[in-house]
C-alpha cells in the first residue's frame, strides 16, 4: 500500500514539473494574431486615442454629428468633400486608428 502512494506520488510531481514546465511558455505566448482575443484588444487600445483626437477637433466632432444626420446615400460623397477640405484632420484620425486599420489588413485583406 505505501508503495502504491509512494508511486501515486510520484507520479503527480512529475507531472505536475512537466506541467509547470510547458504550461508557462504556452500561457505567455501572445494569442494568435487575428483571433477575437487580439481585435479585442485592438479596439481597446484604439478607442481612447479616437476620442482624444476627435474631442480635440471640434471641426471633426461638427462633421461626425453632420454626417449622422445625413441620408445613407449622401453620406460618402459628404465624407469625401470634408476629406478633401480637411486632410490634416483626416490624416490625424486615420492614425489615431491605425493599429485598427493594420490588424484589418493583416487579418481581413482585400476588405
Amino acid at each position: 500500500m505505501k508503495r502504491t502512494v509512494a508511486a501515486v506520488l510520484t507520479g503527480t510531481a512529475v507531472t505536475a514539473g512537466i506541467l509547470a514546465v510547458a504550461l508557462p511558455s504556452a500561457a505567455s505566448a501572445d494569442p494568435l494574431p487575428c483571433s477575437p482575443q487580439s481585435w479585442a484588444q485592438v479596439k481597446a487600445d484604439t478607442a481612447p486615442k479616437v476620442q482624444a483626437y476627435i474631442a480635440a477637433n471640434p471641426a471633426l466632432q461638427q462633421e461626425i454629428g453632420k454626417l449622422r444626420g445625413l441620408p445613407k446615400d449622401q453620406r460618402k460623397a459628404e465624407r469625401q468633400a470634408f476629406a478633401a477640405a480637411n486632410p490634416d484632420l483626416v490624416a490625424g484620425l486615420k492614425a489615431a486608428r491605425q493599429e485598427a486599420i493594420d490588424y484589418r489588413h493583416a487579418c481581413h485583406p482585400g476588405k
